[in-house]
């Protein structure tokens, strides 16, 4: 038994010394990833300036088509909506006065 647990505390103290090796910071590698980042943007391709405007039109375009979409339907739906409003409004001041007098009596 105490065998196992010498084995065990020594198992442990190999696993935080590997630990401790993965801590250490390489030299430099700041510098590094400055100088990586900085030849990768070197490889970009950047696009015209005309390039650039038209898809810029181009995104307006299309963001002003879905724009109208939006609002016919939002308006179709109002109008049905306050449509059904009003067809419920009208039916049940119907039913109210055809079950009992509508309420009026209690004011």
């Amino acid at each position: 038994m105490a065998d196992e647990i010498k084995e065990n505390s020594t198992q442990k103290e190999k696993g935080k010394d590997k630990n401790k090796s993965k801590k250490k910071k390489e030299p430099g590698k700041v510098r590094r990833w400055f100088k990586d980042f900085f030849s990768e943007l070197k490889k970009v391709t950047w696009p015209s300036f005309s390039k650039v405007l038209k898809q810029t039109g181009t995104v307006l375009l299309v963001t002003v088509c879905f724009l109208l979409v939006v609002l016919a339907f939002d308006s179709l739906l109002g109008y049905l909506w306050e449509l059904l409003l009003g067809g419920l409004s009208e039916e049940s001041v119907v039913l109210s006065a055809l079950v009992g007098g509508g309420g009026g009596g209690l004011l």
